[in-house]
């Protein structure tokens, strides 16, 4: 079987949307606000023109191959099975965890009126065991309801998503007109509380990125998108500009809101009561009751959808490591709705045993926002290298200026891989390093017994080895500040141009570049 091109233009837009309005706007105003103050605007403003070039690279890309999981296949092609495996492994890395996350933040907020679910081990909410276990039924129903067939999920998103767009919006306007206190963007006279600093530092941290992160799943399914030249890039690039706009509204209402007495000991120790769930507890705050239920209400809704199409294009990046043949034979099945339902359940799977060693929401967001930007950093690499070996194929949407453009792109993912910091670099790090391991491992009982293609992937080492290097020496996130602020930065732009030159010498000869693209049948044109 095939995958069925049943993708609506609109469907593809409010997929991407659907996946970037959950558990963000519920919790990112909170810790951007603690972390960067009024100036967690100027974040969000930054997040969403951060991603825009992310955006634009990877439309091209999707609407060049419109693939099922995309992302792990466009370094395929331009520089070999090593280099893909990586991308692949952190990209799944990112993805399979985003279900659980979306699950968590659903139970955080419940934990308000079923106080069972959620316990707190060092200030920091977590799962309980019964908790546990009404997540795997809530995630169970996500993966079941996926299986049944993309064309019943687009549908069923369509809806939730234009919910999650509305609520949010009414939710801000009700609460900044309620009450607004225009002197907490000046607080003890400063609007950046933090500096600049504090302001980068709210991108992976206060999970800004990770609210962004959904554009990228129109791109994994351009498989099924009915018409994925007009469709991809109206997706990508029309969900970063919408959700960037709703959530520089939806910070402003939030600092507007607080009372200044929530701020007596700053912003960084901002609190108040059911901060667990923090739009809830300030509408509670400010005694409009029913508010107070649509907002546990849509705790459950907006996340839940999220995680509903988060289980959908993961499964996909499955079938993509299959078809790349780092995984077994049988996750390219496909169920008669044409969805690799195995796939799905083996997320599921995986998806359960997260809620046991990520702590909590925050913490999550960052090491996902890491992982998928390094993926995400071989989008302009790939671009440059198939502009090179196949200049000919039809790409209905071309990036201009894509030497400039690429090289900022490239810039941008390493900025933000550093700002999350030396505690969840080395992290990652050793997550890299562990998929290696099952890599050799599984290449023992592998069907297909070609040779890595090892020469193209060596600017790997100076590139991933280079960025830790970075991360310890700057100043973010546990660094030991070797670098100073502002040193980094040139660092990382120096860091950049160098590894991109090693990279494009070791792209693949254009020859095993046409062996290794897809045929028309497989993109199902």
């Amino acid at each position: 079987m095939t995958f069925q091109r049943s993708i609506s233009t609109m469907g593809l837009l409010l997929t991407s949307v659907g996946c970037m309005v959950g558990s963000g706007w519920l919790f990112g105003a909170f810790y951007a606000a603690k972390i960067a103050g009024p100036a967690s605007i100027v974040s969000w403003l930054i997040g969403g023109v951060l991603i825009s070039f992310i955006a634009l690279t990877f439309s091209e890309l999707s609407t060049m191959l419109p693939l099922a999981g995309g992302i792990v296949r466009y370094s395929h092609f331009s520089h070999g099975s090593a280099v893909s495996f990586t991308m692949s492994w952190l990209a799944w890395l990112s993805c399979v965890a985003v279900a659980p996350t979306e699950v968590q933040s659903i139970f955080q907020y419940s934990s308000s009126y079923l106080p069972w679910l959620i316990t707190h081990k060092q200030g920091v909410p977590v799962l309980t065991w019964p908790g546990i276990g009404a997540a795997a039924v809530v995630m169970f129903i996500m993966s079941y309801l996926n299986i049944l067939g993309v064309k019943l999920l687009t549908t069923y998103n369509e809806i939730i998503t234009w919910w999650k767009l509305i609520l949010p919006l009414v939710a801000a306007i009700v609460i900044a007109t309620t009450k607004f206190h225009v002197s907490n963007f000046h607080y003890h006279g400063s609007f950046a509380p933090m500096g600049w600093h504090g302001i980068l530092w709210a991108l992976p941290s206060a999970g800004i990125v990770f609210s962004f992160l959904g554009f990228r799943e129109a791109t994994s399914l351009a498989g099924e998108a009915k018409k994925p030249g007009v469709a991809i890039p109206i997706a990508v690039i029309g969900s970063v500009v919408l959700c960037t706009v709703l959530y520089i509204i939806i910070q402003s209402a939030f600092i507007g809101a607080l009372s200044p007495a929530m701020l007596a000991h700053g912003w960084q120790h901002l609190h108040f009561t059911a901060d667990a769930g923090p739009f809830a507890g300030i509408a509670m705050s400010l005694g409009i009751g029913w508010l107070v239920i649509v907002i546990y209400a849509d705790s459950l809704v907006s996340p839940f959808g999220s995680g509903l199409i988060y289980t959908a294009t993961t499964s996909r990046l499955n079938y993509a490591m299959s078809k790349n043949k780092y995984t077994p034979e049988w996750m390219l099945g496909l169920n008669e709705n044409g969805v690799p339902a195995r796939a799905v359940w083996v997320n599921f799977v995986v998806g359960l045993f997260l809620f046991l060693p990520l702590p909590s929401w925050q913490a999550l967001v960052g090491f996902q926002s890491s992982a998928i930007v390094l993926a995400y950093g071989v989008g302009p690499i790939a671009l440059l290298a198939l502009r090179r070996q196949v200049p000919n194929l039809t790409r209905p949407f071309t990036l201009p200026c894509r030497h400039v453009l690429c090289a900022i792109t490239f810039y941008i993912c390493n900025l933000i891989a550093y700002w999350t910091g030396w505690a969840t670099t080395w992290r990652l790090m050793v997550g890299i390093v562990f998929g290696f391991v099952l890599l050799a491992v599984s290449r023992l009982f592998k069907r297909d017994k070609h040779p890595l293609e090892i020469v193209a992937a060596l600017w790997l080492v100076p590139y991933l080895g280079g960025l830790a290097l970075i991360s310890y020496l700057g100043n973010f996130g546990g660094g030991t500040g070797v670098l100073s602020f502002g040193q980094d930065f040139a660092v990382i732009a120096v860091f950049t141009l160098f590894i991109m030159v090693l990279a494009h010498f070791s792209s693949l000869g254009q020859d095993k570049a046409l062996a290794l693209l897809p045929d028309a049948k497989e993109m199902n044109i």
